[in-house]
């Protein structure tokens, strides 16, 4: 079967536009602009990580209770790492 072309359809149509390529000099000046006007002196955020790593450890000390031991494949990485990740966020802070 041969298609014939329709009347008025344009064949150079793309459906990915490439974007132009980026300064990377303007894109720099900019991160380093952003991170310089945050303050993460001020920042607590590691503490409610860490409190909630041991709120999902907690909630797998009440699974085990209840005598659901396979929660323990998601809820302990999870609250492992939760307690992990802001220990590193609180040594990145002091330093």
């Amino acid at each position: 079967m041969i298609v014939a072309p329709r009347p008025g359809f344009d064949y150079n149509f793309r459906a990915v536009f490439t974007p132009g390529i980026p300064n990377d000099a303007d894109d720099e000046t900019a991160r380093e602009r952003r991170l310089e006007s945050r303050d993460f002196g001020k920042s607590r955020y590691w503490r409610w990580v860490f409190a909630g790593g041991w709120v999902v450890l907690a909630a797998f000390g009440v699974c085990l209770l209840v005598g659901l031991p396979g929660a323990g494949v998601v809820l302990v990485p999870v609250g492992l790492f939760m307690i992990i990740g802001s220990g590193i966020q609180l040594l990145l802070e002091r330093m």
